[in-house]
């Protein structure tokens, strides 16, 4: 009969060991000590965690407050504008809002500054286009775009969302909203132009 040395008996259990800590590990294999490792955290490009920002290209306008950008990683994210409100693609003024969104930034280099993410995975943020050796959120001199959107009369301020802004921003667009309709800019040139969350209610009741 066959007796196994000791070595080789060493050698069986590391191995019988190795392969229990593969297997029972609950998050999988090349995992250590620690637990998981975060492939995107707060610091990294593209992270979605409040108050964060980072730098991207955008690569497509779905509508007026909606685009997708990729990051310097490479990595995609769709982007819901902050606080502003555009006409849907189906209702009236939603293609010429997309129009101006994707002259101002198709194709741009932005800044993405999150506030939180929907409940469709979009990143809900501030898109900025940015002043060269900016390392903070927003310095004086760079465009926010979603403020402009409004100024031009492509927009409406989202009051709803309004507690999640700085008080700052609340001043900012609410002035934007009712100097774009006194001045009848963009969608305010139409006779009564209807909020975008208004048209929405009414399709989902006609359905």
């Amino acid at each position: 009969m066959n007796i196994l040395k000791p070595n080789m008996i060493f050698k069986v259990l590391a191995l019988v060991l190795a392969l229990l800590g593969y297997y029972v590990s609950p998050y999988g294999p090349n995992i250590g000590i620690g637990g998981p490792i975060d492939s995107e955290s707060q610091n990294q490009p593209g992270s979605a965690t409040s108050g964060s920002f980072y730098m991207a290209t955008v690569t497509r306008v779905a509508d007026g407050d909606t685009i997708t950008v990729r990051n310097r990683d490479g990595a995609t994210h769709k982007i819901r504008m902050h606080a502003v409100d555009a006409p849907e693609i189906n209702q009236a003024g939603g293609e010429q809002s997309r129009r101006w969104l994707t002259e101002q930034v198709l194709n741009q280099n932005v800044k993405i500054v999150v506030n939180n993410t929907d409940r469709y995975k979009r990143q809900v943020a501030k898109v900025v286009l940015p002043l060269e050796g900016c390392q903070q959120r927003f310095c004086d001199g760079e465009t926010d775009i979603n403020l402009k959107a409004i100024e031009n009369g492509y927009a409406w301020w989202y009051r709803e969302f309004a507690r999640t802004q700085s008080s700052e921003d609340r001043v900012l667009y609410e002035t934007a909203e009712d100097e774009a309709r006194k001045a009848r800019r963009g969608l305010w040139q139409q006779t009564a132009p209807q909020a975008p969350w208004q048209w929405r209610t009414e399709q989902r009741n006609q359905r």
